[in-house]
């Protein structure tokens, strides 16, 4: 009888296991739902893709967003991972950052296509 109550025991356990991951599930979809549901006109958003930008019009089929001044691309309104606030953003100018420093890859001597010294066919 021991072998029993034990093997019942760990069904239960397995089954409450079952039941809190689709409550937390639920829960997950539930918010995600409720947070698109309130994305309007004005809102700062990032995409599932991880493009930001504006809301500029909503449907029930669609999020108009404004990635850059102008330029408007439509979105389903599940494409929306979260509201976002604007620090969290990239910033709209290069201003202050050093674009002239580069990490240059080593050179190591190779054979090379059409190097006639080390073996290769010759170039045309």
């Amino acid at each position: 009888m021991g072998g029993s109550s034990s093997s019942l025991f760990f069904l239960l356990i397995m089954a409450a296991l079952l039941v809190f991951m689709f409550s937390r599930t639920r829960k997950q979809q539930k918010a995600q739902q409720q947070m698109q549901n309130s994305i309007g006109p004005g809102s700062e958003v990032m995409t599932t893709s991880g493009m930001f930008g504006t809301v500029v019009e909503r449907t029930d089929q669609y999020v108009v967003i404004e990635i850059a001044p102008g330029l408007r691309t439509r979105w389903t309104p599940r494409a929306v991972a979260r509201v976002v606030t604007p620090a969290e953003q990239v910033p709209d100018s290069l201003e202050g950052l050093d674009l002239t420093k580069r990490d240059e890859a080593p050179t190591r001597e190779q054979d090379t296509p059409g190097d006639d010294t080390q073996g290769g066919a010759a170039r045309p």
